[in-house]
């Protein structure tokens, strides 16, 4: 068992004042078999046309998902908003026991597989009797098909538009491996969360087989074992975006992010 903490701290600041400000966040960790919550903290301001920073309240839920999401409101003036996640999981080899849901052997608007990566499947000439080798050897040949490059997609961007591509970011490389996956008749989902060291947040996979739920990160080619700390899960990235929010008002936002994580 490994101990691992992490701060996650995002903002948006805003050149003119909004009001009705209401957001959700999926900013604290999932109660996982691998994962348990030590301790944990969320702080979220506003800040005021005047100066100064007010704390604004934040109520707690789920969503379909089973996913912690904190949500709330600013009614009032304010020229942005900042939040502070932080605590520390212990964290056991990532393994999830339970059924899969049908919903993650079908493909979405974002995993819909084109037919140059069901020819890039053919290609592999995999052996789809066991189930462990076929996900990683997906996962690997993702992770050198494509080059990680920031900027040159999107939110939207689907699995097939990345592929064609060549290139994207994490929430691609996971969606091409997904769609893969699904089409290979493996059960897979989208994960989102805080990767060890520091930066923004990552995207991986989480595939089933025998009544258990693992995980590979196609980004880095690799299985995932400790250290990633999981906040969420869908059938795609929409399904479990961390912060969304909307506001009334003529504003332009800049957003930011920062994210770390040690082990401890």
């Amino acid at each position: 068992m490994k101990r691992f903490s992490f701060r996650y701290e995002s903002s948006v600041a805003l050149n003119a004042p909004v009001t009705t400000h209401s957001w959700l966040l999926r900013a604290l960790p999932r109660e996982e078999q691998f994962q348990r919550v030590e301790w944990e903290s969320l702080r979220v301001e506003a800040a005021l046309p005047g100066g100064g920073t007010v704390e604004i309240p934040v109520s707690t839920g789920a969503d379909a998902f089973g996913n912690r999401v904190q949500f709330g409101a600013i009614l009032q003036p304010h020229m942005g908003m900042s939040m502070v996640a932080e605590g520390r999981v212990w964290q056991e080899p990532y393994r999830i026991c339970g059924a899969a849901h049908g919903m993650y052997g079908a493909h979405t608007a974002l995993t819909a597989p084109s037919s140059a990566m069901l020819a890039f499947l053919r290609e592999l000439k995999l052996d789809t009797s066991n189930k462990a080798e076929l996900a990683s050897r997906i996962a690997s040949a993702v992770h050198e098909r494509m080059a990680y490059q920031p900027g040159v997609t999107g939110v939207a961007t689907t699995a097939a538009q990345a592929f064609e591509l060549g290139r994207g970011v994490c929430q691609d490389y996971a969606h091409i491996t997904i769609a893969l996956l699904r089409e290979a008749g493996i059960p897979a989902r989208y994960v989102c969360g805080f990767l060890p060291g520091e930066g923004a947040t990552h995207a991986w996979v989480e595939w089933h087989d025998s009544g258990a739920w693992l995980a590979l990160d196609p980004t880095h080619g690799r299985a995932v074992e400790y250290g990633c700390i999981k906040v969420a899960h869908g059938r795609d990235s929409t399904d479990c975006p961390v912060n969304r929010g909307i506001f009334t008002g003529r504003a332009m936002q800049r957003n930011s992010v920062s994210i770390k994580v040690e082990e401890q």
